[in-house]
């Protein structure tokens, strides 16, 4: 069977290699283009046209539910139409760092970080940056500390913050102790698992 090729929609680099490293683990796909400018708003002004597109080759969109109250209603707001087949539209509870996080075991390796310090229900926390920032506060290697910290006030994120936690995808996260931790997660790999294309 010939690998189905997949086009990629998200909202920054942490969340293109989570679903490169999904989307790997599905040998059946082949990954295609890739499609973001930076956060929800480009995702959801541009839903409509890649639903339409899917007719042609699939698409996997991921989106953070953020403040939003459920991902279905966040779904059905965004893409009030048929939803096609090929559209595979995913959304992380509450964030996508939450997914890495529930990989405890993966992330006190990476870290050193005593895995006693994690939130074992994931989808709880509230702010995960937040909660990943005090987590990291305990990091005693000070290279992962000052890539992932904001310097100041000002910065939302440390200076590698991507990079870093990217590094951490691609070599430290395991999916199958995520799943166990997050249901949106596990969700999501099941429908990539079950996907069939429609043409």
């Amino acid at each position: 069977m010939n690998p189905i090729p997949i086009n990629l929609v998200f909202e920054d680099q942490v969340s293109e290699f989570v679903m490169a490293k999904l989307v790997e683990k599905e040998k059946k796909f082949q990954l295609s283009y890739s499609y973001t400018e930076g956060g929800f708003g480009y995702i959801r002004r541009n839903i409509r046209g890649w639903n339409q597109a899917a007719k042609g080759c699939p698409f996997f969109i991921l989106t953070d539910l953020d403040q939003n109250d459920c991902a279905p209603n966040l779904i059905k707001e965004w893409l009030p139409i048929k939803q096609h087949p090929n559209l595979i539209f995913r959304v992380a509870v509450k964030e996508v760092e939450t997914w890495l996080l529930a990989d405890i075991e993966g992330f006190s390796k990476f870290t050193g970080i005593s895995s006693a310090n994690f939130i074992e229900n994931t989808e709880t926390i509230w702010d995960a940056k937040a909660e990943l920032f005090r987590l990291i506060r305990r990091c005693r290697k000070r290279a992962i500390r000052e890539d992932i910290l904001p310097k100041n006030e000002f910065a939302k994120v440390g200076p590698n913050y991507n990079e870093r936690l990217c590094e951490f995808v691609m070599l430290h996260w395991n999916i199958e102790r995520a799943m166990k931790r997050s249901d949106s997660l596990k969700r999501a790999m099941e429908h990539l698992k079950n996907f069939n294309v429609v043409y």
